[in-house]
């Protein structure tokens, strides 16, 4: 069989040899590990940004959490552009096509340069009177519009770098993405340190030298982050010009122009998509308002319960994003054999690493929140529900690993109506009845959402075992 992608880095060798497919394990566990590590990485650098905005004080992170529902918002829209394109290229690397992988390359390339320019736009013309809609205090507003009006800035490159990395794991290679935002991540953290603090001492053992420091505060965390987008922006254009990849094109020979029927696919893959993370978005922000009713201690749990779980999921998406690929690999090669094969062995593969990291997080919940909190009684309903988290993590792991396998095939508007059913249609149902009619708290919050989670599982199974999802790629 003619080799039609590469594995990784500039080796040709096909998804669909013999010998790939007899070790069909192997080959996801090749393109996964990068990609769950990309995800790590990326959560740790969010932390550590959270981290040095809250060592200034109160009013800087509430500057940056007053937005970060506009954050939420803005990346819907990126993420759903890149599935349309990560759907797009798996099947234009499947069939062996590279006009049409360049054609859809340079596409990319120009809709999410619209996209970061309309969002910009759009930033730039609300940053100003938003934090004042979304009620926040007075001494924070001026911090948290000047905030929003630096990351507005970076936005094209922002949307320019995650569509480029899904185009590069689409194609086969998630080492790429990994350097790249590995690269990124670092020169956002050096420069959150150099920016947001002022000049200072630093101890060095008996001697304490000095630190320059711009004293810029959540300014300075905002132009690092912006200035990292850029930077990552500029290392994926490089790369993809340089680089012998499925996807490389000469970035100044080619054209640039959005071909309408190729426009007409992506976008029905990422509307669907966008609807998806709109749903999540909107249910999110719906639940926050019912669980702070519960009070400070309970809110709390939550919170911390939600950042903890946030560890937890990550090695999903690294699957999902490895599903996208080699499903619609398989499948733009006419495979559907080798896409059912692929399909169930990452949930099987994905399902067991993920139990695997829940398992001593639910035996250790309370030395866990420990970590994060000293109030007693935050810890001692934080180890409950972070238990329940980590006992039904699964659930939703499983969820969005299946999602993948949907952006792979193009059946994106099941995963869109199993989003809905799941956000609206249960868990917010739940976990009203879990804190008002029932009385049960913050933890029959969490009751609620495995509840939701499990009947979400159920539908995926149900909904891979039917085989119709293959029958919805375009």
């Amino acid at each position: 069989m003619t080799s039609r992608v590469s594995s990784q880095g500039d080796s040709q060798d096909s998804i669909f040899s013999p010998e790939t497919e007899h070790h069909i394990p192997a080959t996801i566990m090749k393109l996964a590990w990068p990609a769950i590590l990309e995800q790590f990485l990326i959560c740790m650098a969010t932390l550590m940004d959270t981290a040095m905005v809250g060592s200034i004080g109160a009013v800087a992170t509430a500057s940056v959490a007053i937005n970060i529902s506009t954050v939420w918002l803005i990346n819907g829209f990126i993420t759903a552009i890149s599935a349309g394109f990560s759907f797009l290229i798996s099947h234009a690397v499947g069939e062996g096509n590279p006009v049409k992988i360049r054609s859809i390359t340079c596409q990319s390339i120009t809709c999410s340069v619209l996209l970061g320019g309309l969002l910009m736009f759009g930033v730039e013309l609300v940053c100003h009177p938003l934090p004042i809609w979304l009620g926040a205090a007075e001494d924070v507003i001026p911090h948290a519009q000047r905030y929003m009006q630096i990351i507005g800035l970076g936005l094209i490159p922002q949307a320019l770098s995650v569509v480029l990395s899904s185009v590069f794991r689409s194609a086969g290679n998630t080492r790429i993405p990994l350097a790249a935002n590995l690269t990124a991540n670092a020169a956002n953290v050096i420069g959150n340190y150099l920016l947001i603090y002022p000049v200072r001492q630093i101890p060095l053992g008996s001697i304490s030298i000095p630190m320059w420091g711009a004293g810029l505060g959540t300014a300075g965390a905002a132009l690092s982050t912006s200035a990292s987008q850029f930077l990552l922006a500029g290392i994926l254009l490089y790369i993809l010009a340089k680089k012998s990849t499925p996807v490389q094109i000469p970035l100044f020979h080619s054209r640039y122009r959005i071909q309408k029927p190729l426009f007409l696919q992506m976008w029905r893959i990422s509307f669907p998509v966008l609807l998806e993370r709109l749903t999540l978005t909107s249910g999110q922000m719906a639940l926050t308002a019912m669980i702070s009713t519960l009070g400070t201690i309970p809110l709390a749990a939550h919170y911390l319960t939600n950042q903890t779980e946030g560890l937890l999921y990550l090695p999903a998406y690294g699957f999902s994003y490895t599903a996208t690929a080699l499903v619609g690999q398989s499948l733009g090669a006419k495979r559907g054999d080798l896409a059912d094969k692929f399909a169930w062995n990452i949930c099987i593969i994905g399902s067991v690493v993920i139990v695997a990291a829940c398992i001593p997080v639910a035996i250790l919940s309370g030395p866990v929140i420990r970590l994060f909190s000293n109030d007693p009684q935050v810890i001692a309903l934080g180890s409950r529900t972070l238990f329940i988290a980590a006992v039904t993590e699964l659930f939703f792991s499983f969820f969005v690993i299946t999602c993948g396998i949907c952006r792979g095939s193009g059946d994106v508007r099941f995963s869109l109506l199993v989003s809905i059913i799941g956000m609206w249609g249960l868990r917010i149902g739940l976990v009203y009845l879990a804190t008002r009619p029932l009385q049960m708290g913050i933890t029959g919050v969490w009751i609620a959402i495995a509840i939701d989670c499990f009947i979400r599982m159920v539908l995926c199974i149900w909904r891979l075992k039917s085989g119709k999802w293959k029958e919805h790629f375009i």
